[in-house]
């Protein structure tokens, strides 16, 4: 019975711990309507050029994958300066070409460990091609796409929708929003991603 005991109270902060998310403090609550599909949305706000959202992709890329088909995962590209601009036309080029599982990763290496000057359309193009992308292709991404524009465009109202001052940020089912800093850590980001996810779910 005393050893029962015991276990039950090396257990409870472990317990506590799980449950510790505070709506205001790890998440907000958005004033929006759910979406209902089937399934849970989650859409990541990032940029190549933040070194944050580098630092947690690969755990985030692991999430995407245990979740399966619990979620529909999606990016938005955010822009907060000038040379961001280029990194999300690049996300939404390799995006309509269907190669973001291939350029994502090269892109963060090129941007956050290479140090590549990609903050032009030209280095842009070179880089594609570099990477297999047909010239022609990608000079037309980069310089005369009116749906790359568009992109551009409704990525900067969802920023403004959502109130995203800061990346990477997590908008999950267009109800809750948490991100890096309010989770305090990437592990505990992950936490707050499963939890918000079942939550979304079972509501």
């Amino acid at each position: 019975m005393f050893k029962r005991l015991i276990a039950v109270l090396m257990l409870l902060p472990a317990l506590a711990f799980a449950d510790n998310f505070v709506a205001g403090k790890d998440y907000e609550v958005i004033n929006g309507a759910a979406k209902h599909t089937g399934k849970v949305t989650v859409t990541e706000f990032f940029n190549y050029g933040c070194h944050w959202c580098a630092q947690v992709e690969p755990s985030v890329h692991k999430w995407v994958e245990q979740e399966g088909g619990k979620i529909d995962f999606t990016r938005v590209p955010v822009v907060f300066n000038k040379e961001w601009i280029y990194f999300a036309k690049a996300y939404y080029t390799a995006n309509l070409l269907g190669i973001n599982a291939k350029m994502d990763p090269l892109l963060f290496k090129a941007v956050q460990v290479d140090k590549l000057k990609l903050n032009d359309n030209d280095a842009m193009i070179n880089f594609f091609v570099a990477q297999g992308v047909d010239k022609e292709t990608a000079e037309s991404a980069f310089t005369n796409s009116t749906t790359i524009d568009l992109k551009l465009n409704e990525g900067s109202a969802l920023m403004a929708r959502y109130h995203i001052n800061g990346v990477p940020a997590f908008i999950v089912n267009n109800t809750y929003k948490t991100d890096l800093q309010m989770a305090q850590g990437e592990e505990r980001l992950m936490k707050i991603l499963d939890y918000l996810v079942n939550k979304a779910a079972e509501a």
